[in-house]
């Protein structure tokens, strides 16, 4: 196979050891041919017979090497032929794949790549995610070319759900989603440079959550529901006694139970670092009730619903509840109760009782001791002690 045969000058040629070719059949030939190129003699493939090169297309490819290298103009080499070609198809490609983003629209985007990629998160973040989608995005910017996107359109965007009343929480939901399909399809090649939400003045409110349930107040829910949503009292009860969120509550399998040590493990909650939650008498009580009902082992969900699924939210029943015992003419959704209250209790209650801030937050999970502080106006007498120790001090 290493046997070269010089046909002319510049061009070779040698045979398969077994393989025929052509009428009369004789040795398939591989084709060379070679030329010198700034100096440095060459050898380069052109291919078999049996593949469609022949004598005639070798000296061809070869004149036409020879006459760019007299020239100037053109590949000298058939390794500088292929460099050009191929940059030639990718700038092809480059522009085919810019003319095709340039045809896929907002809707184009959520429905094929977005949307079918955010089946991971939560269910209310779905249900919040598509309402906003099809209330306000879809209408707004769905049939406008991804990559035309601007400030200007994600402005009237804003400025539609700020006169229709919506919160800037929600407004900077919608806008967050933008972000997020923007990431996708920059990671996919469809777009490039920042997201035009970056440009996007947002409205600002302090919306953090000011409600929380007394002792009395909380007692009076559990007694609510314990008739008309049982199944929301028992997830209730560890809202307001372990800090959990409903979504970590609805995620809880008996495998995350402990209950030699009296913990329950939370894993994959929203701050992304899991951590445990300690169990009160009456959260055992809790658990060990329903523990009975557990009979595919330990993977099982521990709150199912009336057809034996995961529960997807909260029930409109205990909404229901909490809008006949606490909000009535409440317009303001930082002090109207929800689920998210209990939550809000149970840190409000640990701060009320001199909980350092640092426990609080481990508890909370809160992913910075930043996201506790917003509880720290619960403790006046951790700043009357301060001014009393001033006191003190001066001999007052």
């Amino acid at each position: 196979m290493d046997n070269w045969v010089k046909v002319e000058r510049g061009i070779r040629y040698r045979e398969h050891p077994t393989r025929k070719h052509g009428v009369p059949r004789r040795p398939d030939r591989y084709y060379v041919i070679r030329l010198a190129v700034d100096g440095v003699m060459r050898q380069e493939a052109l291919g078999w017979e049996s593949e469609g090169i022949t004598l005639e297309k070798a000296r061809l490819e070869l004149g036409k090497l020879r006459e760019a290298k007299r020239t100037g103009k053109g590949p000298r080499s058939l390794g500088e032929k292929r460099e050009i070609d191929d940059s030639k198809r990718r700038a092809e490609e480059e522009a085919r794949r810019i003319a095709e983003a340039a045809r896929i629209t907002v809707a184009d985007f959520w429905q094929n790549n977005y949307w079918p990629a955010q089946r991971h998160k939560a269910h209310g973040s779905l249900v919040a995610e598509e309402a906003l989608w099809s209330k306000w995005l879809q209408p707004h910017i769905g049939e406008t070319p991804l990559v035309e996107l601007t400030p200007a359109l994600l402005d009237k965007v804003k400025f539609d759900m700020m006169e229709a009343g919506k919160a800037p929480s929600s407004i900077k939901y919608a806008m967050a989603v933008v972000s997020q399909m923007w990431t996708l399809a920059d990671r996919d090649g469809i777009v490039t440079g920042r997201c035009p939400t970056k440009w996007v003045d947002l409205p600002w409110q302090d919306n953090r959550r000011e409600r929380y349930l007394t002792v009395e107040e909380a007692d009076k829910l559990l007694a609510a529901l314990s008739t008309r949503a049982p199944l929301m009292k028992d997830m209730a009860i560890l809202g307001l006694d372990c800090g959990l969120r409903f979504g970590e509550i609805a995620e809880l399998t008996w495998q995350d139970c402990d209950f030699t040590r009296g913990m329950l493990q939370i894993r994959d909650p929203k701050s992304g670092v899991n951590r445990v939650a300690y169990m009160t008498a009456r959260v055992r009580q809790v658990l060990e009730a329903r523990s009975g009902n557990a009979s595919r082992g330990n993977e099982e969900y521990i709150f199912l619903d009336g057809n034996g699924y995961p529960v997807q939210g909260t029930s409109k029943a205990f909404k229901n509840v909490c809008n006949e015992l606490f909000n009535q003419g409440v317009t303001d959704r930082r002090y109207r109760v929800s689920f998210h209250t209990l939550r809000h209790s149970f840190a409000s209650r640990l701060v009320e009782a001199s909980t350092d801030l640092y426990s609080v937050s481990k508890l909370m999970g809160h992913s910075t001791i930043k996201m506790t502080e917003r509880y720290s106006h619960l403790s006046p007498n951790k700043f009357k002690e301060a001014i009393d120790v001033l006191n003190n001090a001066q001999g007052s």
